[in-house]
């Protein structure tokens, strides 16, 4: 009798694996927005920052600070993050805004000028 638990342990262990690799292109929910290089955000975003993927969860604020008085408002595709003008009162010839992670997906920001810049931000539950 000892033949039935030696094949129920074979035929468990034939399972496992199953033959089928994942290449990480699956387009299973959770991997369809998040870039894979993407990273924390930090608590500000510069120009220098430009072409990082950036990941922020759903109610977290953080600022994008460029130091160019003249800098152009970033366009913003995608509609996870708001972007809200910010004055600056201290007269240090910079641009500020503050950027609020509203729903999950992903946004990019873009500016030309003296500073461009391309920051992707996904945002997670």
């Amino acid at each position: 009798m000892m033949l039935l638990p030696a094949l129920v342990s074979a035929g468990l262990l034939a399972g496992c694996g199953g033959g089928m690799m994942s290449n990480g292109t699956s387009t299973a929910p959770d991997r369809i927005a998040m870039q894979p290089d993407a990273v924390p955000a930090p608590r500000v975003l510069r120009p220098t920052d430009d072409g990082g993927v950036f990941t922020m969860t759903v109610g977290r604020t953080v600022g994008l600070v460029v130091p160019d008085g003249t800098a152009p408002d970033p366009k913003v595709e995608g509609n996870s993050v708001e972007v809200v003008t910010m004055n600056n009162v201290d007269g240090s010839n910079r641009r500020e805004w503050e950027l609020r992670a509203i729903r999950a997906g992903s946004t990019v920001l873009r500016a030309a000028g003296a500073m461009p810049y391309t920051i992707t931000i996904d945002v997670r539950q």
